[in-house]
């Protein structure tokens, strides 16, 4: 019998863990082998596609990469502190402490987009709305399938995932915190929960679509000519 694991095998299996502790975790992992985690997971993530180069505005702070996107990775401990800090920050955290305190590490992806004219020299939000046009079409779905490998990578190596919007993380007080600019668009806060979740007896959330779309006549269509 063939037991050869296909990468379409973790592309299926993937699905939404939403892991939702209500006290801090102990993490599964040492501080070591979280920084492995992660730098394997980026590795993943520097391998997807992309088309245009960010604007020569980003290249700096020691980020110097032409990569449309950007990562912010934070180990267990870091999420920790993050999780207390929220707790006094304006608005309030909700759920996304609860996936702080479980998580194994967190990686945030941004997205650099494309502006025009001028530009706030302080910013209160990300630029929204942003300029619709093919260069930040290109940048956005580059960043979309560094994230999908990401969760992919996650899926193969056994760590549940969730792909979230960020909620408070998007703010300006959290952003300050973290450091990361508000000229970038976040795109995906990725939280990487231990392997062991399932056996916590906390609550996890799949994800509400995620058996929907799967008959493939109902959204593709051959054509000839």
């Amino acid at each position: 019998m063939n037991t050869e694991r296909h990468i379409g095998d973790d592309i299926k299996q993937r699905k939404t863990a939403k892991v939702l502790a209500d006290i801090p975790w102990k993490p599964s992992l040492n501080y070591s082998e979280q920084e492995e985690l992660i730098r394997d997971l980026l590795e993943l993530a520097a391998c997807a596609p992309y088309h245009y180069k960010s604007a020569a505005k980003y290249h700096t702070s020691g980020l110097e990469s032409p990569l449309p996107f950007r990562a912010y990775t934070l180990t267990s401990e870091t999420c920790r502190k993050l999780a207390d800090e929220l707790l006094s920050m304006n608005p309030p955290p909700g759920k996304i402490s609860n996936m702080l305190w479980a998580a194994e590490v967190l990686i945030m992806i941004t997205w650099l987009p494309d502006v025009f004219g001028d530009q706030p020299q302080e910013r209160e939000m990300e630029p929204l709305p942003f300029t619709g046009n093919i260069r930040n079409m290109e940048h956005i779905a580059a960043s979309s399938a560094a994230i999908q490998n990401i969760l992919i990578g996650a899926t193969q190596k056994g760590f549940p995932n969730y792909w979230s919007s960020g909620g408070v993380l998007r703010q300006k007080p959290a952003r300050r915190l973290l450091n990361v600019p508000l000229e970038e668009m976040l795109l995906g806060c990725l939280f990487i929960f231990p392997k062991d979740a399932y056996e916590r007896g906390v609550e996890i959330k799949a994800g509400k679509l995620h058996k929907e779309g799967k008959n493939i006549q109902t959204w593709s269509k051959s054509v000839t000519l």
